[in-house]
């Protein structure tokens, strides 16, 4: 014979246990009808699957929604995940990179003051790197991920590998197409540095520039590369128009393309006086090595992007032809990331969008910081 199912314990009632507090039994009830985080029920199914009154039901949903253990859209409610313990995701540029590393820092610090579990992956500047790493982080069954990576081809791509999964992405610093973003705005970073170029010429060359060098690195993307269309918008607001003087140079977004590509302009021009924007720290320090192992009586004005530990040191020296770059502030980007993911998560995020300040660091600026400390 079949064996009989045992039969369920009886509930738990205040005539059976006069320590029960029936309002907590009635909240657990409720809870329980959420079988996951990903269930989202309406007032009547709850109060068919509890048996409790509309008014009761209805209560206790509002004051869990208040206290965050639920989250409502409309007439669903669902289990608020941010109260169990969060795990985030971060493909990170590349270990080699100062900026990277500085988010890294700042996002890992944040992450630990508010509870949640960071796993972090190096993208290793790799555009095939970076799409491993996003099935990785797929696969760990992260809550939200974030996405440092240069190659704009590949963005959709990694995208779609979150989007499928319904892992909210952020990218941070370069946007990809179809995600949130926390960044600098770069157009109007770039502005910053073309508006400090031409007044470095006003200064010391009565506004007349021979020759502007772009570098610039066509595989990060028109919104990477918007930096330097603001900076050449900053520069003609107060010189005047400059398309004859401008030079597009591919700079590989590194140090050492960069340099190769400022020494071959060089060799070739007559230009006496060169205007230089680097769309990074690292294309500005290949432009500023190129200068230095030249022999050419030039004068040079150049800014990069970044507010990199190596560019600010460069800066800083009185003799350097780098007069400046923008900062990016990573130490605010863990901080803003957390509070923006956490209210994403929550379904509180109205806007796709946080801005990172940016902020010009010049000689000045720099050499004052030096001597306060």
């Amino acid at each position: 014979m079949t064996p009989r199912p045992s039969k369920m314990p009886p509930k738990t009632t205040r005539e059976t246990d006069r320590y029960l507090v029936p309002i907590v039994a009635k909240t657990i009830d409720l809870l329980d009808c959420f079988q996951t985080d990903a269930e989202s029920l309406t007032l009547k199914q709850i109060t068919q699957k509890t048996g409790l009154s509309h008014t009761t039901a209805y209560r206790i949903l509002h004051t869990l929604v208040a206290r965050d253990y639920l989250s409502q859209s409309g007439h669903l409610y669902r289990i608020n995940k941010t109260r169990r313990r969060m795990k985030f995701g971060f493909a990170n540029l590349s270990k080699e990179i100062s900026l990277a590393v500085a988010i890294q820092h700042s996002l890992e610090k944040a992450a630990g003051s508010s509870g949640i579990d960071l796993v972090v992956w190096d993208n290793e500047r790799n555009a095939d790197r970076a799409v491993k790493n996003a099935e990785e982080i797929v696969e760990q069954h992260v809550d939200l991920a974030i996405e440092f990576q240069l190659f704009e081809h590949v963005a959709p791509v990694i995208a779609d590998i979150f989007s499928r999964a319904h892992i909210p992405l952020i990218s941070i610093v370069n946007p990809h197409h179809g995600s949130l973003y926390v960044g600098v705005d770069n157009f109007r970073a770039g502005l910053s540095a073309g508006i400090a170029l031409a007044e470095y010429a006003t200064k010391h060359w009565r506004g007349q520039p021979d020759a502007v060098l772009l570098l610039e690195s066509p595989p990060a993307g028109r919104t990477v590369q918007s930096r330097l269309v603001g900076a050449l918008r900053g520069l003609e607001s107060r010189l005047g128009e400059l398309s004859k003087l401008v030079q597009h140079l591919d700079s590989g977004g590194n140090k050492e393309a960069s340099k190769a590509a400022v020494l071959k302009f060089l060799k070739k021009s007559k230009a006496k006086r060169v205007l230089i924007a680097g769309i990074n720290d690292e294309t500005a320090i290949g432009a500023y090595n190129a200068v230095a192992e030249s022999n050419f009586a030039k004068q040079f004005a150049i800014v990069g992007h970044g507010g990199s530990p190596e560019m600010c040191e460069i800066v800083a020296d009185p003799l350097s032809p780098c007069i400046g770059t923008v900062s990016f502030h990573p130490e605010m980007y863990g901080p803003e990331l957390v509070t923006f993911g956490l209210s994403i998560l929550r379904g509180r995020s109205s806007s796709p969008t946080r801005y990172i300040p940016h902020g010009f660091l010049g000689k000045d600026w720099l050499a004052s910081r030096e001597k306060a400390g």
